[in-house]
């Protein structure tokens, strides 16, 4: 595997009274690709800073292959940064910024030729070699930061929100491309963002951050599908919170939940609770099914609501449906396919049925009594 892997323990970070991160330990495995994902001011930022050597941490260590590097100026890590605002040398061509990395190690000029050559054609930018920054797209402009980044050969690459300056079509493009290229060169990568899509996209992990603290670490499948509380789960993509009391046990690992005017609700209880607890459960939108008509002869532990449709929100590919049930509104996002001929349409204002299934809902927090 190509790489270094990184580990810190216990980092903290203060400015002045702020503490901007607050004993964050994480491992990170050499060839990951590794997201820090959290809203502007978590500190997912200071920790890449104080990975690539331009911060020093208040308190905590930092080991590069099991190599403690704090010590270590950015220059002697083997760590390398793709910026937000690219960092391009504007008075010289795509060919020359690439190049410079190698020119300040005076390496000779026909490995120089050979090897931006190589790194111009992992971005694809071969046709753009003699073009100046400033006849570029966007994109071409970060494939050049990339390219440089990458031909030092470094065994991490740090990328801090490295696609926010790009459209919405055009970052999920950059996407694609950023994913073959770690593909390609095998190494580290850490990749810092805001936007839950990027981050659920392409990582192998992610690190949910918020106020300098981590609230979960773990792929973005279970990042998405099992939220370690209710800020992960609105943070990452839309959710239903439920608020009750566990009235009984049920059998096979599920508590029956007493919501109030909504009602029981089952829920597959994979925090640990007791009768008389109060929990929060949530539900993605996607995981309830809605109809016009009562549900009939569904499995086991499935949770059945009827309620009053309050909007509609067409989306293309899907519609948003907005249900009160007890003064509860409730998100059900439905697919459009065509395979329902026969299914009564649903309007605003209707009557209409949603259910989900027990083992869709999880509990995010806990309040033993």
């Amino acid at each position: 595997m190509k790489g270094s892997s990184i580990r810190t323990e216990k980092i903290s970070k203060r400015f002045g009274s702020f503490e901007a991160l607050h004993d964050i330990t994480i491992s990170i495995n050499k060839g990951e690709f590794f997201s820090l994902l959290g809203p502007s001011g978590c500190g997912k930022t200071t920790l890449l800073r104080i990975i690539a050597g331009f911060e020093n941490p208040t308190a905590g260590e930092l080991y590069l292959d099991d190599r403690e590097i704090l010590a270590l100026p950015p220059n002697k890590r083997h760590i390398n940064t793709v910026f937000q605002n690219y960092a391009l040398f504007p008075h010289l061509s795509v060919f020359e910024n690439v190049a410079f990395p190698l020119r300040l190690k005076k390496t000779g000029k026909r490995q120089i030729q050979t090897t931006v050559e190589e790194y111009l054609d992992l971005v694809k930018l071969t046709a753009e070699t003699n073009k100046l920054p400033q006849q570029l797209s966007g994109g071409q402009k970060q494939r050049v930061a990339i390219a440089r980044a990458l031909i030092n050969q470094p065994s991490v690459l740090l990328l801090d929100e490295p696609l926010s300056a790009l459209d919405a079509k055009l970052r999920q493009h950059m996407l694609i491309e950023l994913d073959a290229i770690h593909d390609k060169v095998g190494i580290t990568f850490i990749y810092v963002t805001h936007d839950q899509q990027e981050a659920i996209s392409v990582s192998d992990r992610v690190a949910v951050f918020n106020a300098g603290k981590i609230h979960q670490i773990g792929t973005p499948v279970e990042i998405y599908e099992s939220p370690a509380d209710g800020f992960v789960a609105i943070f990452i993509g839309e959710t239903n919170f439920i608020t009750g009391t566990v009235r009984e046990m049920a059998d096979n690992g599920y508590a029956l939940i007493d919501t109030g005017p909504i009602g029981s609700l089952i829920v597959n209880a994979d925090k640990k609770v007791s009768i008389g607890d109060t929990v929060k459960m949530t539900v993605r939108p996607e995981k309830i099914n809605i109809s016009a008509e009562d549900p009939q002869q569904l499995a086991a532990h499935v949770n059945v609501l009827r309620g009053s449709v309050e909007e509609i929100i067409y989306t293309g590919f899907q519609s948003k449906y907005f249900v009160n049930v007890a003064d509860t509104l409730f998100r059900v996002f439905k697919q459009h396919i065509n395979c329902r001929l026969n299914e009564k349409s649903i309007s605003w204002k209707d009557r209409a049925f949603i259910w989900w299934s027990a083992d869709d809902g999880y509990m995010v927090e806990v309040v033993h009594r």
